[in-house]
């Protein structure tokens, strides 16, 4: 057992760091062209204009929707990570403690709350580009995975409480 829980141990440090890998480079990527488009907009922005703090206003909600966006890909991160405490107790022999259960709900809350705020996120983003917006595309992508995923960690955890309460009858019994 201590061996397959090793692999998986590796195979979610790989997963993890390739993970913040991306998020880093899509932070570097993001950062250099508005920074590179700021620039150039300002240099040929007439200040005196109408419009030009609508102008500002609606360039800066879209920075501010992005860090959005990364954060919550940073918190889906932070969910994924929850996996090595859990093999740890596996590693140990504790299947049924409090702390799988724990930790199995927090994962559900961080897929179902990533769910649901980047889907905010983007409907706001939408309204600050005047972009097309299709909830059902949308949901089909990356949302359809997530949250039943969610709460197949719920269920996950109330399993697991129910072995555990059984677990400590058997206990006793004996």
């Amino acid at each position: 057992m201590k061996k397959n829980t090793n692999v998986l141990v590796v195979f979610t440090w790989v997963i993890l760091v390739y993970l913040v890998s991306i998020l880093l480079n899509d932070l570097s990527e993001f950062n250099l062209s508005q920074f590179e488009n700021f620039q150039n907009w300002t240099k040929i922005a007439d200040k005196k204009t109408n419009g030009f703090l609508s102008r500002k206003i609606i360039e800066w909600s879209y920075y501010i929707i992005c860090a959005g966006l990364f954060f919550w890909k940073g918190y889906l991160i932070y969910g994924f990570s929850y996996f090595l405490p859990i093999l740890k107790e596996v590693e140990n022999g504790y299947y049924f403690s409090d702390k799988i259960i724990k930790y199995f709900k927090k994962i559900g809350d961080i897929f179902i709350s990533y769910t649901i705020g980047v889907l905010i996120l983007k409907v706001f983003l939408v309204v600050i580009e005047k972009s097309v917006f299709n909830l059902f595309n949308e949901l089909k992508s990356e949302f359809t995975f997530l949250i039943p995923v969610g709460f197949a960690f719920y269920i996950l955890a109330e399993i697991f409480k129910q072995a555990k309460d059984v677990k400590a009858e058997n206990d006793l019994t004996i």
